[in-house]
């Protein structure tokens, strides 16, 4: 189960959404210092035992990040930052 896991409803098209999504995997990436890859409708993101996956279908979008033990204690402030990051890709007209 991800330490992380959050699910949104959006109203944008695929072309849309997989822009929102690769800004967000490169975002995620570049912070932890890894790569990410298109896995089907998945972004997928692995960098220092940190991974994260962020998908999509017609009307949802969710997230979710596995992070190893000695970064569990940050979990809150990531998701903090996270939810702040999710909240403002979605608000983009």
């Amino acid at each position: 189960m991800a330490e992380i896991s959050m699910r949104r409803a959006h109203p944008f098209g695929e072309d849309v959404i997989r822009d929102r999504i690769e800004e967000l995997a490169e975002k995620v990436c570049l912070r932890f210092g890894g790569t990410w890859s298109w896995q089907g409708n998945e972004a997928v993101c692995q960098a220092r035992g940190v991974k994260a996956r962020v998908g999509y279908d017609a009307v949802t979008i969710h997230i979710d990040v596995w992070l190893p033990t000695m970064m569990r204690p940050l979990r809150g402030k990531l998701q903090t930052k996270l939810e702040e990051t999710f909240e403002r890709m979605l608000e983009k007209g």
